[in-house]
C-alpha cells in the first residue's frame, strides 16, 4: 500500500526507541500514577510514548473525524486489529483519553503491566468466565464515572488481514454502562509493521472516527447484536477488509 521497503534502520530505530521510552515512560507512570485518584497522568504519558514510537518507526497518522466527539461524555471505541501499531495510532489520533481492556496477563508484566494498572487500564481474565463478568461490571461503573475505553472486538490481531468475527464482550460493556459505541476502522497499520514482525516499513495510516451510535435505549440480546454487526459491517466497507464468517458468539 505504502509503496516503501522495509527499512533496516527505521526497524533498528524503532526497537531502540520502544525499550528506553517504554522503561523511562512506565517508571514515570508509576511515579504519576498514585499522584491523581484517576490516573489521567499516565495517559498524558502515553500519548507521548506513542508519539515517539509512530516517529521511530517513520509513521505517519492520518485522522477523518466523521463527527464530533463530547469530550465530557465517555465512549467506547471499537477498532479492528492489524499490528502492534494500532494501539499507538489510537492514542494520538483519539481527542480523548482512553483506556484499553487488556488480557490479564499483560497486567502481570514487570514495569509495563504495573504502569498500565496506575493509569486504571482494565484487565480481563479470559479464561474465568465469573472474574471475566466480574471485570466487565467494574468497567462499566469507571466508564459510567467518565472513562472512555477502546476495544478490538477481533480480540487478536488479523493475520491474515480478513475482518475477523467480533465478540461481543465490548459492546456488551457499552450496553451495560449505556454509553455510545463509536466504530474506528484502521487502514495501512499491517502494511506498516505486520503481525509479529519488528521490521518497519514507514508510511502513512489511516483512521476513521465514526459516528457515534447510542446505546442508553438498548435492552435487549438483539439490540446487542445488531449492534455488533452493524459497527462490523461499517469498519470492513471503510478499510476494504474481506470479512470472514459472521458474528460468532
Amino acid at each position: 500500500m505504502t509503496g516503501a521497503r522495509f527499512s533496516p534502520f527505521r526497524s533498528a530505530l524503532y526497537v531502540l526507541t520502544l525499550i528506553v521510552a517504554t522503561l523511562v515512560g512506565a517508571v514515570l507512570a508509576l511515579l504519576a500514577g498514585p499522584l491523581s485518584r484517576t490516573g489521567d497522568p499516565v495517559l498524558w504519558l502515553a500519548r507521548r510514548w506513542a508519539r515517539v514510537l509512530l516517529w521511530s518507526a517513520g509513521v505517519k497518522v492520518i485522522v477523518d473525524m466523521e463527527a464530533p466527539l463530547d469530550p465530557r461524555r465517555p465512549y467506547v471505541f471499537a477498532a479492528n486489529h492489524l499490528s502492534s501499531v494500532d494501539i499507538f495510532a489510537l492514542f494520538v489520533a483519539l481527542p480523548v483519553n482512553i483506556r484499553f481492556i487488556a488480557k490479564k496477563q499483560l497486567g502481570q508484566i514487570p514495569l509495563f503491566g504495573w504502569a498500565m494498572a496506575a493509569g486504571r487500564f482494565i484487565f480481563i481474565d479470559r479464561k474465568n468466565p465469573i472474574a471475566a463478568r466480574r471485570s466487565i461490571d467494574q468497567a462499566a461503573e469507571r466508564i459510567r464515572g467518565g472513562s472512555s475505553v477502546a476495544i478490538f472486538p477481533e480480540g487478536t490481531r488479523s493475520r491474515d488481514g480478513l475482518l475477523g468475527p467480533f465478540k461481543k464482550g465490548g459492546f456488551h460493556l457499552a450496553q451495560q454502562a449505556g454509553v455510545p459505541v463509536v466504530p474506528v476502522a484502521i487502514k495501512g497499520a499491517g502494511e506498516v509493521m505486520p503481525p509479529g514482525s519488528v521490521l518497519v516499513r514507514p508510511g502513512p495510516v489511516y483512521i476513521t472516527v465514526g459516528v457515534p451510535i447510542e446505546t442508553k435505549d438498548m435492552t435487549d440480546t438483539a439490540g446487542r447484536n445488531a449492534l455488533v454487526e452493524r459497527v462490523r459491517t461499517e469498519i470492513a466497507l471503510k478499510t476494504g477488509q474481506r470479512s470472514r464468517p459472521a458474528v460468532q458468539g
